[in-house]
């Protein structure tokens, strides 16, 4: 059987050169051989019979080692490391060696001590007895190793759960299956234990795994709009697989709040942890940025929400002022804008928006940092730059529509002024210059984006590429404006 976590029966380099490292072994004893032969050679006449006799034996003894490795390697090092990636092989090599030991060592008892156990050993069946009573908890294990790698119940490399004990398989002998758990211990369990015992394997005969994430929303929240936030939390991230697609169930109407229950597949049992831990993570943002409240059973007062929300509106406003492209507005007009725009939070490595994603937004980075990602003719991500606080991104899709240009993503928690273009509404209808004001510094910004990503433009085209731009940025604002009565 072979291991499902190994695509390829290629040997490396370096286990190309190992196969050839027995036969060193081999020329070793041959040698030491050869030196003795020559020593009673040369010394013959001269050497005592004691000597002669212990020199003789030691030159059948260093040959016999010499075959012994050269049969062992002929059998099993050569052959079965092109065969290494199934699982039977480990046990194979060992059954193997263990019967060409054991017929070494009989035949050099009696070649060196005169011992023959031949007789011994076929016609005592009392001395049978004896051993297998004595070795029976060995033989037990020994076949149960057997089974194991014949069955593939468990392999090297597989995730299982042993008589409770969760983790990685990184050996099966005849004896002990030997597993790193998720402490990085090394635990070594007896074989008789996968027999008398439930085993669970998370990784064969698929290595897709469920991972179930309960979590409780208020009454007041739609379940439909629970539901769409959890499955979007789910399709974005890394560690869940598409296929299936993730899935979410209402498992019961609780004393203060709705449960729900996001499955979601994983293909890789060993990532269990981190995958349910960046799904909670994500889903707190997620519910904190679609107003989702997450109730626990206390009391909570409200004492001060109007004064709280008039802070937050003041906050806004000095967020907004700081934006180079809407320093032309005035400071009644900075109100407008700030009655429609809110507060979000993305945490770490959470995608704000796609390159190509429609939108009408605008992004103030009031605490944190955003990545910035360009897509090449490859569709690969290209880093492009990192804005950080006070810095703002998105300002052409919130004053045309267009889609988005880039991809922009949290590199740490940040905290977002998103400035929506109903604001601008009313502003335009009292202003129709303000436009005009406004699309020649988002025409600057905009060739200011596009010299970081092409880094080649001269001076003289810049200047008529940016008149260029704002005449068409005017001409979209318009539009879009008008578009929306």
């Amino acid at each position: 059987m072979v291991n499902p976590n190994i695509s390829s029966t290629n040997l490396t380099p370096s286990e190309k050169t190992g196969i050839w490292k027995p036969l060193a072994v081999v020329i070793l004893f041959f040698l030491l051989a050869a030196a003795f032969n020559i020593i009673l050679i040369v010394g013959k006449g001269a050497l005592p019979p004691q000597g002669e006799n212990i020199i003789n034996k030691a030159v059948t003894l260093f040959v016999a080692l010499g075959v012994l490795f050269f049969i062992r390697w002929l059998i099993v090092d050569a052959p079965l490391s092109f065969l290494k990636r199934f699982t039977v092989v480990p046990l194979l090599k060992t059954l193997i060696s263990l019967i060409l030991y054991f017929i070494a060592a009989i035949y050099l008892l009696h070649r060196l001590a005169g011992i023959d156990l031949t007789p011994l050993l076929t016609t005592s069946a009392v001395l049978t007895g004896i051993i297998a009573l004595s070795l029976q908890e060995t033989l037990k294990n020994l076949f149960t190793g057997i089974w194991i790698n014949a069955e593939r119940i468990v392999a090297k490399e597989d995730w299982v759960n042993i008589a409770g004990n969760k983790g990685r398989v990184m050996d099966v002998t005849w004896r002990t299956t030997r597993l790193l758990t998720f402490s990085n211990d090394y635990m070594y369990i007896p074989n008789k234990l996968l027999s008398e015992g439930q085993v669970e394997n998370y990784t064969y005969p698929s290595p897709r795994h469920i991972i179930n994430i309960d979590m409780g929303a208020s009454y007041k929240d739609p379940p439909n709009k629970v539901k769409e936030v959890l499955l979007q939390v789910a399709s974005e991230n890394p560690y869940v697989i598409k296929d299936p697609s993730p899935e979410v169930y209402l498992i019961t109407f609780g004393d203060f709040s709705i449960q729900y229950r996001l499955r979601a597949w994983i293909n890789d049992y060993g990532a269990i942890l981190k995958a349910k831990s960046s799904l909670q993570y994500n889903v707190w943002y997620a519910f904190k940025r679609n107003e989702i409240e997450i109730p626990f059973p206390i009391r909570t007062v409200y004492q001060h929400q109007m004064a709280t929300k008039e802070a937050v509106s003041e906050d806004v406003e000095g967020c907004l002022k700081r934006i180079d492209f809407l320093k032309p507005l005035k400071d009644a007009e900075i109100r407008k804008v700030a009655d429609t725009a809110i507060m979000q939070i993305y945490g770490e490595n959470e995608t704000i928006f796609k390159q190509g994603d429609k939108g009408d937004t605008c992004y103030f980075i009031k605490q944190g940092a955003v990545d910035i990602f360009i897509k090449d003719e490859k569709v690969l991500d290209s880093y492009v730059a990192t804005l950080e606080e006070g810095m703002f991104f998105g300002e052409m899709s919130l004053l045309t529509g267009e889609e988005r240009k880039a991809t922009a993503v949290a590199k740490r928690d940040v905290v977002l002024v998103v400035i929506d273009s109903r604001g601008f509404r009313d502003v335009f209808r009292n202003n129709p210059d303000l436009m005009e004001k406004l699309s020649e510094l988002v025409a600057v910004r905009s060739l200011e984006l596009e010299e970081v990503r092409k880094r080649a433009m001269t001076e003289s085209e810049l200047i008529e590429r940016q008149k260029d731009k704002s005449k068409a940025i005017l001409d979209k604002i318009r539009r879009f404006f008008i578009s929306r009565g």
